[in-house]
């Protein structure tokens, strides 16, 4: 009896030793909150945002608002290329002025974590403005860069307050003017 209470126990024990590990993985491999896990951030990249801007003119300068919508793709945490579609506004002299902007970007991740990321981003592509010369519409280049922060909120959902520059040149009917935009707005971002 004695020999058969020995061996019982040994094959508990070596049961018990055994099933461990699958045990340890069991409770490793749990399911997750999706708060815990880093978004993959690669596919449709999409944005909305709106802030306030300083205009500057030649010689002039108004504070006015800003307004941006961004479609594009992420191709991984790092890289995204998007189109910016912008529109900036403000007072001068009790006439009002806007330009719009659509610019292709390119952003780059600076920091990475699931939390927070910190971004910067910059592009090319053409302004437009009704308010240079009456009854024309003005176009010429347009630049565009920023530094930003962004926060998560929800599984591939992020706020993010950014700074940015815009450098807007237009021309209409021999008349030129260079426009330059100074902000900080906050975007609503998708990944």
């Amino acid at each position: 009896m004695r020999y058969g209470s020995g061996m019982t126990r040994s094959v508990l024990a070596a049961a018990l030793l055994a099933s461990f590990p699958a045990f340890a993985a069991g409770l490793a491999s749990r399911p997750a909150d999706p708060w815990d896990d880093q978004p993959s951030l690669e596919g449709v990249y999409a944005a909305i945002g709106g802030g306030g801007v300083l205009l500057i003119f030649p010689g002039d300068n108004s504070f006015g608002y800003d307004l941006e919508l961004r479609v594009g793709y992420s191709f991984n945490p790092m890289l995204q290329v998007f189109l910016s579609g912008a529109l900036d506004g403000g007072k001068f002299s009790g006439n009002t002025f806007r330009t719009e902007q659509i610019v292709a970007f390119v952003q780059y991740h600076l920091y990475v974590r699931p939390a927070v990321m910190v971004y910067g981003r910059a592009g090319l592509g053409v302004g437009l403005s009704g308010d240079v010369v009456p009854g024309r519409t003005a176009a010429g280049v347009a630049g565009a860069g920023g530094l930003g922060i962004e926060f998560r909120v929800a599984p591939n959902l992020f706020a993010a307050p950014e700074v940015f520059y815009r450098n807007t040149s237009l021309s209409a009917q021999g008349t030129d003017l260079q426009v330059q935009t100074v902000g900080l707005q906050l975007n609503l971002v998708y990944y």
